[in-house]
């Protein structure tokens, strides 16, 4: 009995057929038809059919696995790795493969991908691109599930030294990606301008949230009102808007399981959020949208859906462009949560807590791009306490 599956790849649609053969009377051992890259089911179909026939008739060299492309493989491969990740994980992977690994190997035989060639294109990784070792990483993953297949009798990758990053892909920015607290303040005074001018405060909200609470930006896209509560003054996070497949957004679980954790707030941000929940509703009411659910998104469209994950970057270039102010990455937000806990003596343990961090050295990390003024008061600390 065999299986057919319709696919899609960035040369169209295509048919797979998997099937049983039968046991090899030499081995003793069951034998299966897998192959794609058949235009029609009819013609996965009709492979099969022969295959199975030269296969009953003892003509089917099953000592002969059926040479595959890198990408067939590859596509083979992604079948099954997809039933293990997320689809957002998933998206990045395809997009790996996509911009990155096959265009290097997708077209060669995988059988003909030898060490030296596995070699060479990883120098040329590392020359490029600072996540060299993550496509080597994925592309040996296909070549592991190639050998495991029988598709290739040895796994080029055992005689490949594996290089460390080059020393500049090590450097810092010449802009560090955090702001102090005066710059915090600065931009913030920036962003509620903004956003007094185009929304009524949702961008300034945002950021707001980003900095005072240390959330990242997928779990602040995906917040609800009901994840606030008043009374306590805290926010419980427990999801994270994410992209999947074909770049459609979802709601799925946070980063890990750190990262579900209830959270507290100052008073500030307490009023900014009330106040802006009032002028959600205002402007929602006037498209005719219902806000009363406890589910309502904190911030939306117009039409009341998910803002896009990549609107919050557009949003901050164009408050930093526009006042001529120093930009940061979105993630950057966090880092500055992180640093100012630091510098308000703040425990460790407290801060990883609180930025849901898996393990305290990823805390640490951050904790060694302290800002300037952290960096100075602790040698004028250090000074006055030896006081000579």
């Amino acid at each position: 009995m065999a299986t057919y599956k319709q696919y899609e790849t960035n040369k169209g649609t295509f048919w797979r057929v998997s099937g049983y053969l039968g046991v090899d009377p030499l081995t003793g051992k069951q034998t299966n038809y897998n192959k794609r890259g058949f235009k029609t089911k009819k013609e996965a179909k009709h492979y099969y059919d022969n295959a199975k026939l030269q296969f009953n008739n003892g003509v089917y060299d099953t000592s002969k696995p059926i040479r595959q492309t890198f990408e067939t493989v590859y596509n083979e491969w992604l079948d099954i790795y997809a039933d293990d990740v997320e689809s957002s994980t998933l998206n990045k992977t395809k997009q790996y493969f996509r911009l990155h690994i096959l265009p290097q190997f997708g077209h060669i035989l995988i059988d003909k991908i030898n060490s030296s060639l596995l070699q060479q294109t990883l120098k040329e990784w590392r020359l490029k691109y600072k996540s060299f070792k993550k496509f080597y990483n994925y592309t040996c993953r296909v070549l592991d599930y190639a050998h495991f297949k029988g598709y290739i009798t040895e796994n080029p990758k055992t005689k490949v030294i594996v290089p460390k990053a080059k020393v500049q892909y090590k450097q810092t920015k010449t802009t560090e990606d955090f702001y102090t607290k005066d710059e915090l303040n600065q931009f913030l005074q920036y962003a509620e301008q903004y956003s007094k001018d185009l929304d009524n405060g949702m961008w300034y909200t945002f950021f707001r949230m980003l900095a005072f609470v240390g959330i990242r930006r997928g779990e602040a896209l995906a917040l609800t009102w009901n994840d606030i509560n008043f009374k306590e003054k805290t926010i419980n996070i427990d999801k994270a808007l994410k992209v999947g497949d074909n770049n459609i957004p979802y709601i799925g679980d946070t980063k890990n399981s750190n990262s579900d954790r209830i959270l507290t707030l100052d008073d500030i941000t307490v009023s900014i959020l009330k106040r802006w929940k009032v002028q959600q509703a205002r402007i929602l009411l006037g498209f005719g949208y219902n806000v009363t659910a406890p589910n309502q998104l904190l911030f939306s469209k117009l039409d009341n859906t998910h803002l896009d994950v990549s609107s919050p970057r557009n949003r901050l270039e164009r408050i930093c462009k526009k006042n001529n102010f120093k930009m940061i990455n979105i993630h950057g937000f966090r880092h500055t949560h992180c640093s100012l806990l630091f510098e308000a003596g703040v425990p460790m343990k407290d801060v990883m807590d609180r930025l849901g961090h898996s393990d305290i050295q990823t805390t640490m990390n951050i904790y060694t791009h302290v800002t300037k003024e952290s960096k100075n008061k602790s040698a004028q600390m250090f000074a006055k306490y030896v006081n000579f």
